[in-house]
């Protein structure tokens, strides 16, 4: 390709790029957001005590979590249609004006203004060279929720592959010992099911591809896992 072709299609592009950049500028402003008040998708309020607290943080991250719940961090991406997706969860920006912010999911319609309180509690995650050996799936069990994930190098996962929870149930008369939940799955339909614990600490899964994520710590209520440098943390609901 000649050279001033290239610059033709770099300047033809240029004009959708500053678009999408304009519109994370417009949209999302780093601060951190409290929820005020929660409607039904039809706009009934709704009651609620588990409110969601939101932070978004410089170079695109961001961090959430219900009340007395997981803080989820991670990097946000925003669509030209003004979807939010945050990897363990995606919402409609309906409004960011001032001190007004309003996301919408399939869930319902969430409002928010400027959080002042103290909310965001640092976990502290124990040394991953103190973990103890995991031997087999039996413990594993439970049900585990991702709160936190480490991506080496720049980019964003997608939400069909970005897991959000495991299920590990164990030995079955089907051969399943397990579910992966990405975070487009609905909570009755898993991409994965968990085959096998082999050798190495490797976690194997088969579904929509074949999956292999590597163990690096399953004790005290947490979980580790890492696939193709990508790492989740996983803690147990109490």
């Amino acid at each position: 390709m000649h050279r001033s072709k290239i610059v033709i299609l770099l300047l033809l592009l240029l004009p959708a790029v500053v678009h999408g950049i304009d519109k994370k500028k417009k949209l999302i402003i780093p601060g951190r957001w409290k929820e005020v008040k929660r409607m039904t998708p039809d706009s009934t309020v709704q009651e609620y005590d588990d409110t969601l607290y939101v932070a978004f943080l410089p170079k695109d991250s961001f961090s959430y979590h219900y009340r007395k719940g997981f803080i989820y961090e991670g990097v946000y991406g925003i669509s030209e249609d003004s979807i939010l997706d945050m990897g363990t969860v995606r919402f409609k920006v309906l409004l960011r004006k001032g001190e007004q912010m309003v996301l919408m999911n399939q869930k319902g319609i969430h409002h928010f203004g400027p959080d002042l309180s103290d909310t965001a509690a640092a976990i502290v995650i124990k040394k991953e060279d103190s973990a103890r050996p995991v031997n087999s799936l039996e413990e594993m069990i439970g049900r585990w929720s991702v709160y936190k994930r480490k991506t080496e190098g720049p980019g964003t996962l997608d939400a069909a592959d970005n897991i959000r929870s495991v299920y590990i149930t164990g030995p079955s008369s089907d051969g399943k010992q397990g579910f992966v939940y990405s975070g487009a799955d609905a909570d009755n339909a898993p991409s994965w099911t968990v085959r096998e614990l082999g050798g190495g600490q490797s976690l194997v899964c088969e579904g929509r591809r074949p999956r292999t994520f590597k163990v690096l710590r399953c004790q005290d209520g947490e979980m580790i896992l890492e696939e193709s440098g990508v790492k989740y943390y996983l803690k147990q609901p109490k």
